[in-house]
């Protein structure tokens, strides 16, 4: 399995979203993020071109929203 974040999706504000999906790949993760965001009652707005792989074989940090707008 792969580790996939995507701050480019639209929640319930159109800034400060950001979500980590666990799937073998992007169009997966787009694909349970979209049924996510449907059961939420938001609109399915995620690609598969907006995840971004998180590097697990070394250690790392990502920071997906610093707040900055």
């Amino acid at each position: 399995m792969n580790v996939w974040t995507n701050i480019e999706f639209i929640g319930y504000y159109p800034v400060g979203s950001a979500v980590v999906v666990v799937a073998n790949t992007a169009q997966a993760a787009a694909k349970m993020l979209n049924g996510k965001l449907l059961e939420l009652g938001l609109k399915e707005t995620a690609t598969a071109e907006q995840f971004q792989l998180l590097p697990t074989k070394r250690e790392s940090v990502v920071i997906l929203n610093d707040g900055n707008y």
